[in-house]
């Protein structure tokens, strides 16, 4: 092979490369509001387990409610940050009628993870901290 011919081999396989990884980048973007809901979900059990072993259960009133208020916060950013997300994919791909399954498919994965979250919120409210 000559050296034209070694750096046109090359340049396709880094186009493929690049196909790829739009790929996958479009697959992981509808399911984005998931994946907020399960970090959400992991810090908000983790930080309850954790904050109870150190002793939260003993400690006074307002310490658990800042605790409360902090996790309430906490659900409030992960709602938002998917409901941007959402937003922002309408915005983009509304006047695109080949991706508008796509951006169906993805406001409607988004929602579901936002009564998700919001469900959480409930939880957080209503159950005792550390009994």
């Amino acid at each position: 092979m000559s050296s034209p011919d070694v750096a046109a081999v090359r340049e396709e396989e880094r186009r493929e490369a690049r196909e790829n990884v739009a790929g996958v980048r479009a697959l992981l973007d509808v399911a984005l509001g998931y994946f907020v809901w399960a970090a959400h979900f992991l810090i908000v059990y983790v930080a309850t387990a954790v904050s109870c072993q150190l002793g939260l259960g003993t400690a006074g009133a307002g310490t658990r409610t800042t605790f409360l208020v902090v996790l309430a916060l906490v659900t409030v950013a992960a709602a938002a940050v998917v409901v941007l997300h959402a937003a922002r994919r309408y915005r983009q791909q509304r006047d695109l009628p080949d991706r508008r399954f796509r951006m169906a498919v993805t406001i409607g994965n988004d929602a579901v993870a936002t009564v998700a979250i919001a469900w959480q919120l409930l939880a957080i409210t209503l159950v005792p901290v550390c009994t």
